[in-house]
Order: C-alpha cells, then sequence, then structure tokens
C-alpha cells in the first residue's frame, strides 16, 4: 500500500457539529454561558467551551420537515440542522431549553429530551455569526457552525444536564478571555465582543461571517455568507 494511500484511509474524518453562545445583556456588561469538559475526555479535556455537539441524523430530518422560522429568515438550508442542533444540545448540556410552549409533533430519539420539557424548537431565536473547522492531526475534527442567542430566549431550565460540562456559569467577555480556552473558542469569543458592538440586539444585520480553517500552523479567516450553502470542508 503506498504512503499516500495509507494516509488518506487513517486522515480523521470531519464530523458536523454546532455551538451555542448564550449572553446575558440584562447587566452593566453582557455575560456568556460556558462549562468545562471532563479531563478524561479524549477531545478538548479540561477546556473551557460553550455547549454545543454533533449535527445527528434526526437534526437533518427534522430540518427537512421543520415549519418554523430561522434567522436569518433565507438561513441557507445546509445550515439549518445546525441550528436545531445547537438548541438540542443547549438542553441536553445545560438544561436550557429555548422553544415555545407547545406539542412537538417531531421529536425523534435525539429529541426526545426535548421534548419532555413540553415545548417546540425555536430556532429562529439563534444567529449564526461563525464556522470553523478543527485542524488536521487532532484526535477529533469538526466542521462546527456557531451561534448566538440572547438569554431572555429561554424559556425556562426544565431537564436536568447530561453531566457533559462541568462548572457552567456566567462569564464577562474579559473573565472568559482568561480561562484555559481552545484556540478556536479565543477567535470565536473575539467575534462575539464584536457582534455585540456592533449588533447589540443581535438581529441579525450583517450577512457575512467568519469562516475559520487551518492554513499551515495558523488559522485562516475568511468571510462566508449564511444565506448559500457553504462550501465543503
Amino acid at each position: 500500500m503506498s504512503e499516500t494511500s495509507s494516509d488518506q484511509l487513517t486522515e480523521t474524518p470531519i464530523r458536523d457539529a454546532a455551538c451555542l453562545v448564550v449572553v446575558d445583556t440584562s447587566g452593566p456588561e453582557p455575560t456568556l454561558l460556558m462549562g468545562r469538559r471532563h479531563a478524561s475526555q479524549i477531545f478538548l479535556p479540561d477546556k473551557w467551551v460553550f455547549p454545543g455537539g454533533r449535527v445527528e441524523e434526526d437534526d437533518r430530518a427534522l430540518a427537512d420537515r421543520f415549519a418554523g422560522a430561522f434567522m436569518p429568515a433565507n438561513l441557507a438550508h445546509a445550515i439549518k440542522p445546525f441550528a436545531l442542533a445547537a438548541v438540542r444540545e443547549l438542553c441536553e448540556e445545560t438544561g436550557l431549553v429555548i422553544g415555545t410552549k407547545s406539542l412537538f409533533v417531531h421529536q425523534s430519539a435525539a429529541w426526545e429530551a426535548f421534548a419532555a420539557s413540553g415545548h417546540s424548537p425555536s430556532p429562529a431565536e439563534l444567529l449564526p455569526f461563525a464556522r470553523a473547522i478543527t485542524p488536521p492531526g487532532r484526535v477529533r475534527r469538526y466542521d462546527t457552525w456557531f451561534f448566538v442567542a440572547k438569554a431572555n430566549a429561554v424559556s425556562g431550565n426544565f431537564t436536568p444536564p447530561d453531566g457533559e460540562l462541568l462548572d457552567l456559569g456566567w462569564f464577562t467577555i474579559s473573565k472568559a478571555a482568561d480561562l484555559d480556552l481552545p484556540r478556536i473558542t479565543k477567535h470565536v469569543l473575539d467575534d462575539v465582543a464584536a457582534l455585540l458592538r456592533d449588533d447589540p440586539e443581535l438581529i441579525g444585520t450583517r450577512e457575512f461571517l467568519p469562516f475559520y480553517y487551518s492554513a499551515g500552523s495558523a488559522y485562516r479567516r475568511d468571510l462566508i455568507s449564511c444565506k448559500v450553502a457553504p462550501p465543503p470542508p
């Protein structure tokens, strides 16, 4: 077997994922919800992160038949499963629900915990603001879309967290910057700060958002639209 084909066979697959930054703007400074990953976890052990996780096939199936709104209204269909996954993962990891009090008719195995809250998801409360692909050579690689939502979009705390994140808490941007963060989270934190300066009400005033991917030993930062199908990893 040639060296090239061997490398191709052992290349880490890139999985789809979503993260949600919940921002509380009720105080003198905005605060963000973050948690610390277990030290025993293979990917990013002991790092502080935003709630999130993998996009499941149930998220894709739901996006195909979901009649509710997204933000922006003309969000590319390929990104909709990521928005739904962000809502679901927030519920699983923190117990917080972003949804409307109504029967969730499209529930499935992945959405069982969310459906138990008696809500239907409200992805229209989520604004996409960044995308990032984990660099090569990592034990896990993800194509992650980052979303932001205001804390007042949370309907309540209806389900117990799954325990994946430890020490959940609210941090100002400056306090968050002092935590032990993954490299990409530092970039995303800067983007959150810039977004809150430019669009403090998070109404989606800009179409283009940063896209981070590996370019040698550094991240490259391009701008992409969230209204057209994203380029593949």
